[in-house]
């Protein structure tokens, strides 16, 4: 069908379309810019989260060895030090040990302890502090500054069984755990030997 063109069909002029036209655009990059502000705030947050969700599943801890210092003198003998020696899991970051945080308990006491550098604070009674030796320091070399763990670094980490409370003697069942201020907690468990006739015994 052929359209008719009618000549008092008129398009709207003047100022006022620019306006209405100017403003349009005006409205349409608003609105552009706020979708693109989101989708940048959006993109950094996954990322963050993405980051934050790596951090968590592979910081941490992986036991190398645990022993402990008998006490003979004691009737029954029993142990009076936990030494656990420690690296970090493939791929983990560096651990701030001031950060790091080892429950344990033997049945009928459970104890939170927190790291020091200060012995004689791990060797008073009602003590709630764990120290640590370091074995080995891989670069960067920053233990004696920071104590920080980083990959291809050992560190024995040492609690006063007697000191905190923990009456473990022979056949005692312990746990424990070490918790990283971020990543997943490292947990052992181990009885303590039925004989204790040795000042060192291997538990883990």
């Amino acid at each position: 069908m052929k359209k008719v063109w009618n000549k008092k069909e008129k398009g709207e002029m003047g100022i006022g379309t620019l306006i209405i036209f100017i403003a349009m655009i005006i409205v349409a990059a608003v609105a552009a810019t706020v979708l693109i502000q989101t989708a940048y705030q959006l993109q950094q947050q996954a990322e963050e989260t993405g980051n934050i969700a790596i951090q968590d599943v592979a910081t941490g801890f992986k036991i190398i060895h645990m022993g402990g210092q008998v006490n003979l003198a004691t009737n029954p003998p029993a142990l009076s030090t936990v030494e656990i020696k420690v690296g970090l899991l493939a791929g983990s970051p560096a651990i701030d040990m001031k950060n790091v945080l080892i429950e344990i308990t033997d049945g009928s006491k459970d104890v939170t302890l927190t790291f020091t550098t200060n012995w004689t604070l791990v060797n008073t009674t009602g003590s709630t502090y764990f120290t640590a030796v370091l074995l080995r320091d891989m670069p960067p070399q920053n233990w004696n500054t920071q104590y920080v763990m980083t990959q291809g670094d050992v560190v024995k980490l040492v609690i006063n069984a007697t000191a905190v409370g923990l009456n473990l003697t022979p056949q005692s069942q312990v746990t424990l755990q070490i918790i990283p201020k971020h990543g997943v907690p490292t947990y052992a468990a181990f009885m303590v030997p039925a004989t204790l006739t040795t000042k060192y015994v291997d538990l883990y």
